[in-house]
């Protein structure tokens, strides 16, 4: 069976960072007898949608073009409480995104709020399989929420996802959701305020192989998907073994090793960070200055 028939599953831990504080901190009723004559409300809808050099100015009007997805939808939140249950109408996001050229499977959509809050969709989100879309449903930028409509929606435009049966629990986004971007609960892929959508070529990488780093309680996974969205570097380099040889030259492509522990935390001058193998047992530790070198240090040891 394939991923995608299966829904993702974690993979095996591949090294642990840890950062080892050094401090020991863990850290009314009316009556209108002859209404007005008034223009059909419009919505307000601005939203950018984003291919590379291709966009498109996507308002009220155009969304009302597109195929139309109606249904009872409502979401799980990290409780484990229900919440936006109603009736959604949207177009789907598969035919927005074509709008500006598609996807492909290994591009990821990236849905951004007006507040900077954002979400990561695969293609197998926004073109389910039978297996997909009876987990998830379609996955749709609703411009419509108990028959309102922007203008009145405080949420509005917002991405949805509207199942069969009308409960998108947490599990329904654990099974069809990439671990890199799942943090607890249905509610969170949900996007309310969408303000753009834009396609990212060539990042999607479905391995769930991970990193952990932890700092104190807390830790987090990173994927090889989180590396391809962070800045790269590549680079010939190598290594002098103790008998003199120099036996791993070539060519390597990461990240810089601060990069990925800045997605938890910051890093003192006095702290240390202890890097382990998925044996459990190598290990090494760096300290503030291998991953912030100075001149002097950089031209000796390049970036880590």
């Amino acid at each position: 069976m394939s991923n995608t028939e299966q829904g993702f599953r974690y993979g095996l831990i591949i090294v642990i960072i840890a950062v080892i504080v050094a401090a020991g901190a863990i850290l009314g009723i009316g009556i209108l007898t002859t209404p007005p004559a008034e223009p059909p409300p419009t919505g307000e809808v601005d939203v950018q949608v984003i291919n590379g050099s291709n966009t498109f100015n996507l308002n009220y009007s155009t969304l009302l073009t597109l195929t139309s997805i109606e249904g009872i939808s409502s979401y799980q939140n990290r409780f484990g409480n229900w919440r936006g249950t109603g009736t959604y109408i949207g177009a789907p996001l598969s035919s927005i995104v074509d709008l500006v050229g598609g996807m492909d499977s290994n591009d990821l959509i990236r849905v951004n709020a007006t507040d900077g809050y954002f979400q990561y969709y695969t293609y197998d989100n926004l073109y389910p399989n039978s297996s997909f879309r009876t987990i998830q449903g379609n996955l749709v930028l609703a411009y419509s929420y108990n028959d309102t409509i922007p203008t009145s929606w405080a949420d509005g435009p917002q991405s949805a996802f509207i199942p069969v049966d009308g409960a998108f629990s947490n599990d329904d986004a654990n099974q069809t959701t990439h671990p890199a971007f799942f943090f607890g609960s249905a509610g969170a892929r949900w996007v309310r305020n969408v303000d753009s959508i834009e396609v990212i070529p060539d990042v999607y990488i479905p391995s769930t192989y991970h990193v952990t780093v932890i700092d104190g309680d807390t830790e987090r996974d990173v994927y090889p998907v989180d590396f391809a969205l962070m800045p790269n570097f590549e680079s010939l380099t190598g290594f002098q073994n103790m008998m003199g040889n120099w036996p791993m030259n070539g060519t390597y492509k990461g990240v810089l090793l601060s990069a990925i522990i800045e997605l938890i935390t910051t890093i003192d001058t006095d702290d240390i960070v202890n890097v382990t193998a998925s044996d459990g047992i190598y290990e090494q530790s760096f300290a503030y200055y291998n991953l912030y070198p100075n001149s002097s240090i950089y031209a000796l040891q390049g970036d880590l």
